[in-house]
């Protein structure tokens, strides 16, 4: 069995009111009518047992064609006949008196209209869709009715997972009048496909697979993240794209309503409406498709949704941002800047700055504001934003002014969260800055967690506490026998190290291209005004920086290498793509241009299975190392002395 659990989109601008209301209504609606459905189905199966009991004792009476319908249903066709053929033979023989026959069968009408009547009565069937007995409110109605606990919390989890995505690309109108009428339009496919049957449609599974179909076209390349267990003793989880696995659910929901009409024609699906699945699927594809071809959401709804966090008003983000998409880059981080010197507290503008600063390749003047958001978020126990954004912020190569006290607090949280090697990088970044003034406790508490993640800079730390006058004896004690652990480095002797440098010195050889296009694992580019391709297969590394030139507007550089930098050729051929000559929406698709970016490296990384330079996640873009020259980062990243 496969399950989903999650997917890689992992925040919202704001809260998605109308799915936790759909959620909400659907729950209230279930709790209220539980209880009367239960009693009604108690009450109609005594009665349907009183009705069959006298038809037994009575088998030469006729049946109703609903009552022979519902037969139908649960036995099949032949096993009824049959049935009714051995009561028949075997059974009592009719009265004499036709009277008598016509007051027999009529108490077996009786007796099966009040089965009906209570059957009829039941909240299922007064709120849900009944094909052969259709009500206009019903297209609604149905939608929020759920027949257990397992139908309900199974839907209402899907649309946890979907649901808040959509509505917050598409704002909170139109997505509560897409989902709804989905739901409608799911609904009344399954009337056509089932005009007779008379049994109720109940359920949000329609609606939800519309959702779900929207997410597909909207969130195209999003991993979403699967459970998986067979005979309960293999299990594991794995991540595929969404255009990959919603598309294998559709045809399964296709495969299955086809199956099951073969199996049980006209009988709906048995247990499971599969068409409404497969109906309210092809009902989001289209309006999703509807909505990006016409650029819907860049037209008409993007300047109206409201921000991230609904408690703050967040005009001036919304403006920066717009700024950004527009090229004005500076105007947008003066906005910006300006926002957070009159609300230090607007963590959306301190976040908007600094990726606006991340795509510039200048994360300078975001750095303090990030630092006091990151800072506010560890102090009131926000410890996913600690453990999203500092990774960011120490990736970025900027100078971080960190105290022993806060970087102790971060370090803890890092550690807390699984992250011991960032901890420790965390550590090293306090290297000159415990002295004498920094508390006994918070040194022996430094020192501990630094042996405890495996620090490059233990050493220094516990030298530091060691020296401290305060420290307990009992942490004197523990750290002595600590350091103990730990010898000094050897330094290269200076004839060696340069000797070293020698044999590692390269000539690179560029080729400046520009991305057209991705053709399985080719890459369409053009180079001199000719179109060329490149096998992916061929590359050896992948290099990315962001370089902040001086008179020029910052751009993102990436060296497709086709020699390795530590190999031993002295020419170092690359293809060099930059930021300015492409735009990466035309390759990988998406609407914001620094995701596009990622998805594009990204899948160059896997599909070349290149060496990620300057380090695995600055290819990735999580975050961009920055230099302030090409020859900067020639030296530094592939050791090319000019």
């Amino acid at each position: 069995m496969i399950i989903p659990y999650g997917h890689e989109q992992r925040s919202v601008r704001r809260l998605p009111w109308v799915t936790f209301t759909i959620m909400a209504l659907c729950l209230v609606v279930f709790l209220l009518t539980l209880p009367g459905e239960n009693r009604r189905q108690n009450e109609a199966f005594q009665q349907l047992d009183i009705a069959l009991e006298f038809f037994i004792e009575h088998p030469y009476l006729e049946l109703q064609p609903r009552f022979h319908d519902l037969l139908v249903s649960e036995m099949g066709e032949e096993v009824l006949t049959a049935q009714l053929e051995m009561m028949r033979e075997t059974g009592p023989d009719p009265p004499d008196s036709d009277r008598a026959l016509q007051i027999e069968q009529g108490e077996l009408d009786t007796l099966v209209e009040k089965f009906f009547r209570i059957l009829g009565d039941s909240p299922m069937r007064v709120l849900g869709m009944v094909p052969a007995d259709l009500k206009i409110t019903s297209v609604l109605t149905y939608q929020f009715v759920h027949g257990g606990w397992g139908h309900l919390l199974g839907n209402l989890f899907i649309l946890f997972l979907a649901g808040p995505f959509i509505e917050d690309v598409w704002g909170r109108p139109l997505f509560a009048t897409f989902y709804l009428t989905a739901g409608a339009f799911a609904g009344l496919m399954f009337v056509v496909r089932y005009p007779a049957l008379d049994g109720p449609l109940i359920g949000a599974s329609g609606a939800i697979a519309g959702v779900m179909g929207a997410f597909l076209i909207r969130y195209w390349h999003t991993k979403i993240k699967f459970l998986y267990w067979i005979f309960f003793f293999m299990v594991g989880t794995f991540e595929a794209p969404a255009w990959l696995m919603l598309p294998l659910w559709f045809f399964k929901e296709l495969f299955f309503a086809q199956a099951m009409d073969t199996i049980a024609p006209g009988q709906g699906g048995g247990a499971v409406a599969f068409w409404a699945h497969v109906w309210g699927f092809v009902f989001g594809v289209i309006v999703a498709y509807a909505i990006s071809h016409y650029n819907v959401e860049e037209r008409f709804i993007h300047s109206t949704i409201e921000s991230k966090i609904t408690l703050v008003d967040n005009t001036a983000v919304e403006g920066a941002a717009q700024m950004a998409e527009g090229g004005n880059m500076a105007g947008a981080v003066d906005v910006l800047k300006k926002e957070l010197a009159e609300r230090p507290d607007n963590v959306d503008a301190a976040v908007a700055l600094w990726n606006i600063c991340y795509v510039a390749a200048n994360v300078a003047p975001a750095v303090p504001h990030m630092l006091a958001a990151i800072r506010r978020a560890a102090r009131t126990g926000d410890r996913d934003f600690v453990l999203t954004h500092w990774e960011d912020l120490t990736r970025s190569g900027a100078s971080i002014p960190l105290e022993p006290t806060f970087g102790l607090h971060i370090a803890e949280i890092l550690a807390d969260g699984h992250r011991e090697s960032l901890a420790g990088e965390t550590l090293a970044l306090l290297d000159g800055r415990i002295d004498s003034t920094t508390p006994a406790p918070v040194q022996l508490r430094l020192s501990r967690l630094a042996i405890a993640v495996g620090s490059p800079e233990a050493a220094k730390i516990i030298d530091a506490a060691l020296a401290h006058p305060d420290l307990p004896p009992e942490g004197r004690s523990e750290l002595e026998t600590a350091r103990m652990a730990f010898g000094e480095p050897s330094p290269l002797p200076q004839e060696e190290a340069e000797e070293e440098a020698e044999e590692f010195r390269h000539t690179l050889q560029t080729m400046s291209a520009i991305p057209k296009g991705i053709s399985g694992e080719t890459l369409l580019l053009e180079i001199n005004g000719k179109a060329r391709t490149l096998p992916l297969a061929t590359v050896q590394a992948v290099a990315v920086c962001g370089i902040a030139r001086a008179s020029e507007p910052p751009v993102l550089l990436i060296d497709l290498l086709l020699d390795s930098p530590w190999g031993d050729r002295e020419i170092i051929r690359a293809v060099r793509l930059l930021s300015n000559t492409f735009d990466p929406r035309a390759l990988v698709g998406g609407e914001d241009a620094m995701k596009a970016f990622q998805a594009f490296l990204k899948y160059v990384l896997e599909i070349s299975e290149a060496v990620p330079l300057p380090d695995p996640d600055s290819a990735r873009g999580k975050p961009f190392r920055s230099f302030t020259t090409i020859g900067a980062y020639q030296a530094e990243v592939l050791n090319i002395i000019p």
